[in-house]
């Protein structure tokens, strides 16, 4: 017969015992999914399938990268497109989910952000750059001390008013910090258009 101080003992450790295996079985779990357990793991390359966080963010899984040396409009941002509020930043979301459809999209990394996020340079199964494919667009600024050749595809789209040239908007970087157009212009520009 047992006596009742080994009972309590022994009704100690289950829960213990119970927590250590609970404990045990997550990260063997975590083990089988190292991109789980990593916010943002280190690759090289990436390739496979990829939605549109925003036009100029992507994520394979668990995993996501910038573009490199391309700078899209951010997806609630609002430009003066031909003197109409125009949800440019909307539209630059939508050109990167169809440039998307052509799978697999391969990403070659370049570097990291400030928020160590990786950057990259991505192409479709078209060999389509998505960066420079959203700067000819006019939906995206270039980033030239990241990807200096980019310069170019942005001065053509300002050339040809194309995308965010044709009108006034803020810069995605400042638009980020802060920085909107003036409100009144936003709001004039709607009710012209509502009439």
């Amino acid at each position: 017969m047992k006596s009742d101080t080994a009972t309590c003992i022994e009704a100690r450790m289950v829960p213990a015992l119970l927590h250590r295996l609970i404990t045990l079985g997550f990260t063997l779990m975590l083990g089988c999914f190292p991109a789980a357990s990593k916010a943002d793991p280190d690759f090289d390359t990436l390739s496979g399938p990829a939605r549109a966080i925003d036009a100029d963010t992507l994520e394979f899984g668990f995993k996501r990268v910038d573009l490199w040396g391309a700078d899209a409009m951010n997806r609630f941002q609002e430009c003066l497109i031909n003197g109409q509020s125009t949800a440019c930043g909307a539209e630059a979301w939508q050109v990167t989910t169809n440039l998307l459809v052509a799978t697999p999209i391969t990403c070659e990394v370049r570097g990291k952000n400030r928020y160590h996020r990786n950057m990259a340079v991505c192409r479709n199964a078209n060999g389509v750059d998505i960066g420079q494919s959203l700067i000819v667009r006019g939906m995206a600024v270039a980033r030239p001390d990241q990807m200096p050749e980019y310069e170019a595809y942005e001065n053509q789209a300002r050339q040809a008013r194309t995308g965010v040239w044709a009108g006034e908007f803020i810069d995605p970087l400042k638009w980020r910090r802060g920085e909107r157009l003036p409100e009144h212009e936003i709001e004039v520009r709607r009710w012209q258009r509502d009439e």
